[in-house]
């Protein structure tokens, strides 16, 4: 009661909880310190002493006198212990108990700074987590977003580097008319001839990039598949940021990276 008490002074919560053991109920108290519940349990120590045969175990061993009883036996000595109950995940974390010195009551003060401290030290390897959880994050995301701007990069060049290739093919077509025409002097070039120059000339025109205001083009597909070739590991790891207009798109619980 004066632990629980003094727990409660200094603003943690305590709560009672029953669970089911090999069928039985279970009641179990925990002492919450920022929102991390230490269950509690009092026990009575035991002491070794001499076993006392019974008068079965005699008569067992003297019709099989390779049995042996056991030596000592387990008894309740008074002394009382507090801690982490067996089987949770506090196991051996905490515990006290009336010494030969001290009694249980004197240690129930270096019991509460002790779980404050595991408190502590849990929140404070929670919050290293959530940082390197939240690195790797946006480690994930800069891959994403240097991969897709190689992408675009790899797309826009192979674009341009067509249009340049259709361009010298279309100069190349009206030099190569040119030079025909040329050729013929003041002679009318016959209708064959000037027939099929006139579509060369026209197909030039048609396969000129330079005939129409040149636009950026578009940028390729931005999907999972499309990115695979440029990106290492598992493209599932987190949300993919890209939505299905192509444009980068974070989650909500992601705000610190939202790109433009």
């Amino acid at each position: 009661h004066a632990l629980l008490t003094e727990a409660e002074n200094r603003g943690h919560a305590v709560e009672t909880r029953t669970d089911l053991d090999h069928g039985e109920a279970a009641h179990t108290v925990a002492i919450v310190i920022h929102g991390r519940a230490f269950p509690l349990a009092l026990t009575e120590r035991t002491t070794k002493v001499p076993h006392e045969p019974t008068p079965q175990e005699i008569r067992r061993q003297q019709r099989s006198p390779w049995t042996r009883p056991p030596t000592h036996d387990e008894k309740f000595d008074g002394r009382l212990a507090i801690g982490a109950p067996v089987g949770s995940r506090y196991a051996h974390a905490y515990s006290y108990s009336d010494g030969a010195r001290w009694t249980l009551e004197s240690r129930l003060g270096r019991l509460l700074q002790k779980l404050e401290h595991l408190a502590a030290e849990a929140e404070r390897q929670q919050r290293e987590k959530e940082l390197r959880e939240a690195e790797q994050r946006h480690r994930w995301y800069a891959a994403i977003a240097q991969a897709r701007e190689q992408q675009v990069e790899r797309h826009r060049a192979k674009a341009l580097t067509e249009q340049v290739r259709t361009w010298q093919k279309a100069v190349q077509i009206r030099s190569f008319c040119h030079a025909a025409r040329a050729r013929a002097g003041n002679v009318p070039i016959p209708a064959d001839e000037s027939a099929w120059l006139k579509w060369a000339e026209e197909y030039a025109v048609r396969i000129d990039p330079l005939a129409s205001p040149l636009r950026t083009p578009p940028d390729p597909p931005a999907s999972r598949e499309a990115l695979h070739e440029l990106l290492k590991g598992d493209l599932h790891t987190y949300p993919w940021p890209f939505d299905d207009q192509e444009i980068w798109m974070l989650p909500a619980e992601d705000p610190a990276d939202q790109r433009l």
